[in-house]
């Protein structure tokens, strides 16, 4: 998926709804930028955060408090979601 540009209006499937709920109910409610790898298990890194912060496509808002920048949970894992994609995947037996 294209880091140009995110569709925020589009409605977040079923699955990643669920996904997105799983996730923010586990974490903490904010989490700062040089953390989000260790939160997120790798998935989403400082790096490309910074990255897309840079050119405007990041998270829908953060906080700034001195050098450190902050991501409100349910907002950084939306945009996760919504920049990387998420599909479930089951086993069956």
């Amino acid at each position: 998926m294209s880091s140009s540009k995110i569709n925020w209006a589009r409605p977040l499937t079923e699955h990643e709804a669920a996904f997105k709920d799983l996730l923010v109910a586990s974490l903490p409610p904010v989490i700062a930028r040089h953390d989000v790898d260790r939160f997120t298990g790798g998935w989403l890194s400082p790096k490309t955060l910074r990255n897309d912060d840079s050119k405007l496509v990041g998270p829908r808002s953060h906080y700034k408090s001195g050098k450190k920048i902050l991501y409100k949970t349910a907002d950084l894992v939306e945009y996760g979601i919504r920049r990387f994609g998420v599909i479930e995947k089951e086993v069956l037996l």
